[in-house]
């Protein structure tokens, strides 16, 4: 999808957007490749069309486009847990004008859970900025018959190998957060399937084939007067604002388990600085925008969580090393 916007209107947004950052962050962005972006800009969502992270990069980068005064184009690039995604922008021309809106599964959890994963999350991207951080929804089938966690837990431990589970690939947060959750609460057992995306999860569930899952909240919002699904529990140490009136699993009765993910953009390695700090500064202006901000918020109940390069580079380095124990914890390395 493109935005289009006129480029003397966004100058404007943008010198304002300017002037409440740092001088010397300022004077940077306004140096060198001062025709970036002078044609339209491609960002890579690793996952289907429809779902949550697809949902929120095209909110996010339709302020970015505004400020930019340039058109961007998402591209859904779905499949094997984000790393057909984040393969295609590790080896994309280092220009600025291919970014990928990825995760923690893309950032952190990929190359300790892929041995001979194509792409090396800390050294073939240049960070870009942290975009926002979020928990997600534990859902059951209506026709499943449980109406808590410990319901399910219990169900579980009573029907092993009997449950499934979905997830929009190997590595994404939903999947460490259900083998997480398997493994806090005593080992259970229960199947996991891996989609393209949340969307076609989502629709799997409410056809009556899937049973459990971990959503994202406006997924789960939106579909929790159907009928069909039963939100259990948020992820989080505080309950989802979109979904207020579900208890967290700490409010469950499993202290200690709270599980957040988060989302970053990066561009190919060596795209060169004075781009990324452009890029860097249309992002923050986005993400800290009021309307931006509000929307996020209220209507997927994620966290704006803008970052500088730097931050973003050190966040990556130390959510890997987390995700390498939690990784050899639960034993989800492939062969």
């Amino acid at each position: 999808m493109f935005y289009h916007f006129k480029r003397s209107a966004s100058r404007r947004i943008m010198l304002a957007a300017l002037a409440i950052l740092p001088a010397a962050g300022t004077a940077q962005a306004l140096a060198a490749g001062e025709d970036f972006p002078n044609r339209p800009i491609r960002v890579v969502v690793p996952y289907a069309a429809g779902g949550g992270t697809d949902v929120l990069a095209r909110y996010v980068t339709r302020k970015v486009s505004e400020l930019l005064g340039q058109s961007i184009v998402i591209e859904n690039r779905p499949g094997a847990g984000t790393s057909i995604g984040a393969s295609d922008i590790a080896r994309s021309p280092a220009d600025g004008y291919h970014l990928l809106w990825g995760d923690s599964g893309s950032f952190a959890v990929n190359p300790h859970i892929h041995p001979n994963l194509s792409y090396d999350p800390l050294k073939d991207f240049a960070p870009v900025t942290l975009t926002l951080t979020g928990t997600l929804i534990l859902l059951a089938r209506d026709g499943l018959g449980v109406n808590s966690v410990q319901d399910l837990i219990a169900y579980a431990k009573a029907n092993p190998d009997k449950l499934n589970y979905g997830t929009p690939g190997n590595g994404t947060p939903h999947h460490l957060f259900m083998e997480g959750f398997k493994r806090d609460s005593g080992g259970l057992q229960i199947e996991h399937i891996a989609y393209k995306g949340e969307a076609p999860a989502i629709q799997d569930m409410l056809g009556g084939t899937l049973d459990v899952m971990f959503s994202g909240a406006r997924q789960a919002a939106a579909q929790k007067d159907s009928g069909r699904i039963r939100p259990l529990a948020a992820s989080g140490t505080q309950r989802n604002p979109v979904m207020p009136e579900v208890p967290t699993l700490a409010e469950t009765g499993l202290d200690g388990n709270a599980y957040e993910y988060w989302h970053a953009v990066v561009a190919p390695a060596g795209t060169p600085d004075a781009v990324v700090d452009k890029l860097n500064t249309a992002f923050r202006a986005a993400l800290t925008d009021p309307e931006v901000t509000h929307w996020l918020r209220t209507a997927t109940g994620t966290q704006p969580s803008p970052t500088t390069p730097a931050e973003l580079a050190a966040h990556m380095n130390s959510e890997s090393a987390k995700a390498a124990i939690l990784v050899r914890d639960i034993g989800l390395r492939q062969p």
